[in-house]
């Protein structure tokens, strides 16, 4: 049985990722500016680091990809959302509730974050 708190690399990319991106989207929001160029590489970045994160922890739990990891970019483009919160419940149980609900709290806490910066430049 793995430890219960295993921290990856991916995990903590994954995080990183997504406090930095929601701190940037909520300041340019507050600022009212926005980007085309930056949708593609916000969305291609994404993809990459779920893909990384979900073959690293199967791997972990010693599970396996049906078939190859090739086709699970588009796999988790189309259900991700869905499919991602379901594994964790049935690779990791209940326990997992209060970790999702931390991790959501923490990427609202970073884009309340970055809209309250803007407000106070935007001030100044």
């Amino acid at each position: 049985m793995l430890p219960e708190m295993k921290i990856t690399k991916p995990s903590i990319y994954l995080c990183a990722f997504f406090i930095v991106t929601q701190f940037i989207n909520g300041f340019n929001d507050a600022g009212g500016k926005y980007s085309d160029v930056s949708t593609f590489w916000y969305i291609a970045a994404l993809y990459w680091a779920l893909n990384w994160w979900v073959i690293v922890d199967l791997r972990n739990h010693g599970t396996n990809w049906k078939y190859g990891y090739l086709d699970m970019g588009m796999f988790l483009y189309v259900a991700g959302f869905f499919i991602i919160p379901y594994y964790l419940f049935k690779t990791r149980g209940w326990k997992v509730l209060y970790k999702i609900v931390l991790f959501l709290g923490v990427i609202i806490g970073a884009y309340i974050s970055g809209a309250i910066l803007s407000f106070l430049i935007s001030i100044f």
